[in-house]
């Protein structure tokens, strides 16, 4: 319970298909008149029939289940029993109580349609009004369970009807529009036409129809076509197809009804509801609109909506991709398609070492990239107890939350919620685009910035010299050659001071070599330490190492600054570190001869080593 609501929580499928958004617009209705709320948890990909779970799943690890009071899961929609089982034994272990459709699970309330009835329903009509004596079934996939309960349903009401049945009336059209299009050019090549096939659903009566009428043969006069499920297509279609309907707005009344007698405490509970006949002109009967003209109005809405949006989106996504830093890409993500909704990540997305989307990275800490309720565009810190950033002021709305999970190489890196404050198909229609296109984005930055981290870390390791991390010669002379060309340089005091270790023959041959490199290293720190940020440093090769200071400075302070840390540094290493350093003061001109000013500089230094040795 949140804010004095109950909350149900509901495992769906394509939240924009037709049926699917219209039982979820009543459902709501329902729910709210009650003073509930219904968050949405959405994959929009395909799953079971191919065997392998999505990272979209991981969206259903999203659920509070300590403030969710039900949970509503689509079975046949979600098809994975193995992800359906997880969410039942996540609810179970809170107490929650769930209610599955179109499925069997232990421990859990069962909503079913009863799909043999419905089926029979559409059977008898074609062999009993239509008087067929010669009738063909194409079933869906043999290892279905639903295919296989038509198919005893079509045998039973052929045997009622005196029809002997044999396998040449059994055809697999796996219930999808290529393998039923094969099936029907199958049955074309046979001498003689069945008087009627009956499809296991409508994709299939659609296709079979459609592949009939191209070879001449006319519907319903020469063959009679009919499907099951009753999906929008099949009353789009020419001619309409028989089917029989599973109401949506029935559907959603009995699961209202069952989730009420559980907040009542009841648990188990079994309903059924029988899908509605609907004859159409596929078998001779009047043709059955269905609200077609409303139907066709919202698919050309959603259509030409969805040739902008594309657009927009994949100008968006190039913009996303190519930002250089994590606020300059988020500018990015607020356009006309992101209004009313948020997008949560893993922080480590923006860790380049450690990269969820690169490495093998727990999830862990996420963050809020985005938020349509605010108008600062910044990253902020994402607390899950609050389920998304201005929970209050979207649940006051009445309309509920749907959450989608971002993906991209296979990995889950976050999710987006949609906070629609209004029930329109064309918002429902575009989520999957959305969270696809930036699952894109996201990613493909992530990649772009990593490569570009890559190239900067190999660019240094060419640069840098690896144990003082100053410039090496070939990168001190290119760097020099690109300053010849800039007029800002023109003209400006050069300030060289070169340094050189001593003692350093003695350090390698009592204490090692290791203690030589420190040794080196050290005085490389000092000068980068207290050189200016600017100066340009460089290694020529052993101990010797120059800084190049462009404009006013002070070089006897650095070298007494450097001294001074060399003497300190030395206590800690526990061995002496000092340096001879000479300076050379000149004019940077385009045309200045770097070998010269060079010798001059190592002339000066080793007049300091000189004067210390004559000292010491």
């Amino acid at each position: 319970m949140i804010n004095g609501k109950k909350i149900v929580a509901l495992c769906a499928y394509r939240v924009y298909d037709s049926q699917v958004f219209s039982f979820i617009t009543e459902l709501n209705k329902l729910l709210e008149d009650q003073n509930c709320a219904i968050f949405i948890y959405a994959i929009n990909s395909e799953i079971g029939n191919g065997g392998d779970i999505v990272p979209e799943v991981a969206v259903f690890d999203l659920i509070p289940y300590d403030k969710v009071d039900a949970v509503v899961i689509m079975d046949e929609k979600i098809k994975s029993r193995e992800v359906v089982q997880g969410i039942i034994d996540k609810a179970n272990s809170k107490d929650v109580p769930s209610v599955i459709i179109d499925g069997v699970y232990d421990n859990a309330s069962l909503v079913r349609f009863d799909y043999s009835k419905g089926f029979e329903a559409v059977v008898r009509h074609v062999i009993e009004r239509h008087n067929v004596t010669r009738p063909h079934f194409m079933a869906g996939k043999r290892d279905s369970e639903f295919s296989n309960d038509r198919i005893k349903v079509f045998k039973k009401v052929i045997a009622e009807n005196g029809i002997s049945y044999d396998d040449s009336m059994l055809s697999y059209g796996d219930f999808w529009s290529v393998p039923a299009r094969a099936a029907a050019e199958e049955l074309l090549n046979r001498k003689e036409l069945p008087e009627a096939v009956i499809c296991a659903n409508d994709i299939m009566a659609i296709n079979v129809a459609d592949v009939f009428q191209a070879d001449g043969v006319e519907i319903p006069g020469d063959c009679i076509v009919s499907g099951f499920d009753g999906m929008d297509e099949a009353f789009w279609a020419k001619p309409g197809i028989t089917t029989a309907k599973c109401d949506s707005i029935e559907l959603a009344k009995t699961i209202a009804e069952v989730v009420f007698a559980l907040f009542k405490g009841k648990r188990n509970l079994k309903k059924w509801i029988i899908p509605t006949f609907i004859a159409n002109d596929s078998c001779g009967c009047p043709r059955c609109n269905q609200d077609l003209l409303s139907a066709i109005s919202g698919l050309n809405n959603r259509f030409y909506h969805h040739q902008d949006d594309i657009h927009i989106m994949q100008t968006y996504t190039s913009k996303i991709i190519g930002g250089q830093t994590p606020e300059e890409t988020l500018k990015y993500i607020r356009n006309p398609l992101t209004d009313n909704m948020c997008i949560v990540v893993e922080h480590s997305c923006f860790d380049l070492e450690k990269n969820f989307l690169l490495e093998d990275v727990e999830p862990g800490e996420k963050v809020v990239i985005y938020d349509s309720y605010i108008e600062e565009d910044r990253i902020s810190h994402y607390n899950p107890e609050e389920i998304i950033p201005h929970l209050d002021d979207v649940m006051e709305l009445g309309y509920p939350l749907v959450f989608n999970c971002l993906e991209y190489m296979g990995k889950a890196p976050g999710f987006v919620c949609y906070t629609y404050p209004r029930f329109d198909l064309v918002d429902y229609s575009k989520t999957p685009s959305i969270t696809n296109f930036f699952g894109m984005a996201l990613g493909g930055y992530v990649i772009n910035r990593y490569q570009k981290h890559l190239r900067d870390k190999l660019q240094e390791m060419y640069q840098h010299d690896a144990l003082t991390g100053l410039f090496n010669r070939l990168a001190f002379r290119a760097k020099i050659e690109e300053m010849r060309l800039d007029p800002a340089y023109e003209g400006m005091q050069l300030t060289i001071l070169m340094a050189d270790l001593n003692g350093l023959k003695q350090i390698n041959d009592t204490l090692g070599h290791s203690c030589g490199d420190k040794a080196i290293a050290t005085v490389a720190k000092g000068l980068t330490t207290y050189c200016p940020k600017d100066a340009l440093g460089v290694r020529f090769g052993g101990d010797e190492m120059m800084e190049f200071i462009f404009g006013d400075c002070n070089p006897k302070a650095i070298i007494q600054q450097v001294d001074d840390f060399l003497t300190k540094e030395s206590e800690a290493l526990g061995f002496k570190v000092a340096a001879s350093i000479g300076t050379h003061i000149t004019t940077f001109t385009n045309d200045i001869d770097m070998h010269k000013i060079l010798v001059e500089a190592d002339e000066k230094m080793y007049e300091t080593k000189r004067a210390r040795k004559e000292k010491s």
